[in-house]
């Protein structure tokens, strides 16, 4: 078993995500990373980086905050919350200044050098774009389906 897990799955968050520290990357994400369900045409730490510059171009003030973490054997189970401004166009809309806030998960897999070899992530694009008022509340959208 990988033994420092619990670190490395910290500086994912406190240091990539939050700070946008992309040289970490390099250290310890394997350069055979490449999730299958992410589709961006490059691997390693390349990948993330791209995903991060990515994300933090529209919400560059992004915070995450590790709720619940749980170690099982070479993963880390990880439910967290983020919360950020956006200063930058988003999905071909302008920024908006709105603060949002979301909550997501994210299983990282770990080969037995400590790097990350793989990722699952799930968070609620769709509550996103509802705190910035792009898309009307999951609530409402019946009104605008049943317009008869």
């Amino acid at each position: 078993m990988v033994k420092n897990i619990e670190e490395v799955t910290n500086h994912w968050f406190s240091e990539l995500w939050s700070k946008g520290n992309l040289d970490i990357a390099h250290t310890f994400i394997d350069p055979s990373y490449k999730p299958e369900w992410v589709q961006i045409d490059k691997s390693g730490p390349e990948q993330i980086i791209h995903e991060v510059k990515f994300f933090r171009s529209i919400f560059p003030y992004l915070n995450y905050k590790i709720m619940d973490l749980t170690i099982d054997g070479n993963k880390s189970w990880i439910k967290y919350e983020a919360s950020g401004t956006q200063k930058g166009n988003a999905w071909g809309f302008e920024p908006s200044n709105k603060i949002i806030k979301f909550d997501g998960a994210t299983i990282l897999t770990f080969n037995d050098d400590g790097k990350i070899i793989d990722r699952w992530g799930a968070f609620c694009l769709y509550d996103i774009l509802t705190e910035l008022d792009l898309v009307p509340p999951f609530w409402e959208i019946h009104k605008m389906i049943n317009k008869n």
